[in-house]
């Protein structure tokens, strides 16, 4: 009887044994195995005062080629004012405050991803107004070599915001540093000049467009005095590899044209960043495929703002084109820019003023016409007397 309870008691514990072994397996894969997520930490500061909070991917087993993330928040306490410092080789953002969100878009432009922990970029945000406001993250898109979507995690921070006084600074997962003065969101555009005067009929001078290679072109556009118009970015003649990113800058003269929005381009994906006399514009794809032929960087919608007769250059800025496998494109080896020009014309029947003709016979009055008959009638008896 003994012995038939040690029996029993060593096969208990053999059992106990064994599953402490496989529940210890399972934790170890569940921790090796932690899923992916996207997270921004906390901070408390005063009024005026700025946080630098990174925006992280943590535990990406795949490799990541792109994500796109937008950031919301509460605008009359929270205010994105500079975004930087991404472990991606391009970053692009749109700050709108007005509507508490910032998109953010980063990318590779070479064929490998980033594993492991990434930093998608540092976002600086301003205490505008005492509260508290969640910094959530509404939408997180990974994507990774092949242009697949990468599950992720979204762990949301907190930022507080004290009236004065007392002591602030990042808490929180990941923390941040307090700054002040704000940084600048980004540099000040170089104001377009106002060109201004009567058109010249004659078209807008263009490069000389050698085969093979890239033409990144904004046409030449006449528009009506307050009426809508859409100009179209090219990129035409893309062969080889392909195009797998592009980051162009678009500039014009505020006082006559006013931009609307920047959209619908045949990139995968697309963001525009808009400012006073420019557009700062990226695409990028996110599958294996590169874009070849001619391709819609941007339609930019706009408004004639100016007067009757007024012209802006339409200039482009490329500060990046990048092919398939990650190699820079070079102007005036690879690619040339043909720039446009917008003109006002008049609106429709309502042509410029023409001068009132002058009459062939002058207005006389009564004593200039007696005396021009009587001078008549003179000249007429004195022939008659020869």
């Amino acid at each position: 009887m003994k012995r038939e309870q040690r029996l029993e008691n060593r096969s208990q514990f053999v059992a106990i044994s064994i599953a402490a072994i496989v529940v210890s397996i399972l934790y170890m894969s569940t921790v090796s195995a932690a899923a992916t997520s996207v997270s921004i930490g906390s901070a408390t500061v005063n009024v005026g005062e700025s946080v630098t909070l990174p925006l992280m991917i943590e535990n990406a087993a795949e490799e990541i080629s792109c994500a796109t993330i937008v950031l919301s928040y509460n605008n009359a306490v929270a205010q994105v004012t500079f975004v930087d410092n991404s472990d991606f080789n391009a970053a692009v953002y749109n700050a709108d405050n007005a509507l508490g969100k910032t998109t953010i878009v980063v990318y590779q432009t070479g064929e490998s991803g980033l594993t492991g922990t990434i930093k998608i970029a540092d976002v600086t945000i301003k205490g505008a107004g005492s509260g508290s406001s969640s910094l959530n993250l509404d939408r997180e898109t990974l994507k990774n070599n092949a242009g697949v979507p990468v599950s992720a995690d979204a762990v949301s921070g907190s930022f507080t915001v004290k009236s004065s006084g007392g002591s602030s600074g990042g808490n929180g997962g990941s923390g941040g540093s307090v700054t002040t003065p704000t940084p600048s969101p980004s540099p000040s555009p170089t104001p377009s000049p106002n060109v201004t005067g009567t058109p010249s009929p004659s078209p807008s001078p263009s490069q000389p467009e050698e085969p093979g290679i890239v033409t990144v072109r904004v046409g030449d556009l006449a528009v009506e005095k307050g009426a809508l118009a859409t100009i179209t970015v090219q990129l035409e003649g893309v062969g080889g590899e392909g195009l797998s990113s592009a980051l162009i800058n678009f500039s014009y003269d505020p006082k006559i044209v006013k931009v609307l929005s920047a959209e619908s381009s045949e990139f995968d994906e697309f963001i525009s960043n808009l400012e006073k006399g420019e557009v700062r514009m990226v695409g990028y794809q996110t599958g294996a495929e590169g874009l070849k032929g001619d391709v819609v960087f941007a339609e930019i919608q706009v408004k004639a703002v100016g007067k009757t007769n007024e012209r802006s250059e339409l200039r482009l800025e490329v500060t990046e084109l990048t092919d398939n496998v990650g190699q820079g494109l070079k102007e005036n080896e690879d690619f040339n820019i043909v720039t446009g020009y917008f003109t006002i014309i008049s609106e429709e029947g309502g042509g410029a003023e023409s001068e009132p003709s002058n009459p062939l016979i002058p207005t006389l009055d009564a004593k200039e016409t007696l005396a021009i008959i009587i001078g008549s009638f003179l000249v007429v008896l004195l022939k008659r007397r020869r």
